[in-house]
């Protein structure tokens, strides 16, 4: 299976990203019988800075810590390795067959953690989590809980029987490129859906912000610092969200083609898409995905 497809649905994740608090000074009180009588000193506790590895460290750790980000660090390497056995498949050697060998490997290991993400949509649909929090527009919540988490409570049975069909082709007799197939097409859904939500949420942010930004003029102009300070704050949170929705909408925009490419009844034999466009475009977003994520944690 040369052409076996491999994707991953996406959820945005907020989160609170202020600095955590500094350390507080502490007094060391002298009980009668050990003390000098004189009045006890402040002491300071250094403050640690961390260096570049434990940053690095401590970043790594919150990355592969959850499946969905775990994922997308093995589709970045997948893709990668695809790309390095592209580049190198004129020349001789076993480089470009190994590398050919480690892609379809790790295309196999992100089926199995896609097995996961069953009782993720079925939770996401029933509490509406998906959505990413409160908004305005109730079209937002809608949207979340019947096309995201709805589709992906089908695809995500679909794609672990095309995967039993793949490996256990005596034991589970199906049409597993037919079973993808289908899957696909509720993962479309998820797409096209995912690109609709993130457009009316862009749309309801713009308008929080342009709000903000006429009242923090005005605190400006009559010097209230400390509100400033906040609604300062606030402007910056925005500005997060609103960037986090345009990576998403570029994530989407990339998957189309993919997802119409395996979405058709012969995409395992006939291709709609070389293979060199599917998989840059698919490692196009492996990187957006890998980018999105980090400037979230």
């Amino acid at each position: 299976m040369s052409n076996i497809r491999h994707r991953k649905s996406s959820t945005a994740a907020n989160k609170d990203d202020s600095p955590p608090d500094s350390p507080q000074s502490w007094e060391k009180n002298f009980d009668n019988d050990g003390g000098n009588g004189e009045t006890p000193t402040e002491q300071h506790t250094p403050i640690a800075v961390p260096s570049k590895l434990d940053k690095f460290l401590d970043t790594w750790t919150s990355f592969s810590a959850k499946t969905f980000t775990a994922d997308q660090g093995l589709k970045v390497l997948q893709y990668s390795t695809w790309a390095v056995c592209y580049a190198a498949r004129s020349k001789r050697g076993n480089l470009s067959p190994g590398l050919r060998k480690l892609y379809n490997e790790l295309s196999m290991t992100r089926y199995v953690f896609r097995m996961f993400g069953f009782f993720q949509s079925l939770e996401g649909y029933r509490s509406g989590s998906w959505a990413g929090g409160t908004w305005d527009n109730p079209l937002i919540a809608k949207i979340a809980k019947y096309l995201l988490a709805g589709s992906m409570i089908f695809y995500y049975p679909l794609d672990h029987l095309a995967y039993a069909g793949w490996q256990m082709p005596q034991l589970v007799r199906v049409n597993a490129n037919k079973v993808s197939q289908i899957s696909c097409l509720f993962w479309s859904v998820y797409t096209i859906s995912d690109f609709w939500v993130s457009c009316l949420k862009w749309k309801e942010l713009k308008e929080k912000l342009g709000s903000l930004e006429s009242i923090l003029t005005g605190k400006k102009k009559n010097d209230h610092k400390e509100d400033v300070a906040a609604l300062v704050k606030e402007e910056a949170n925005l500005l997060n969200k609103i960037r986090h929705i345009k990576l998403q909408l570029v994530r989407c925009l990339l998957f189309v083609l993919p997802c119409i490419n395996w979405s058709l009844p012969n995409w395992a034999t006939d291709p709609m898409l070389s293979e060199l466009h599917l998989n840059g475009l698919c490692l196009a977003e492996a990187y957006a995905a890998v980018y999105q994520s980090l400037c979230s944690l």
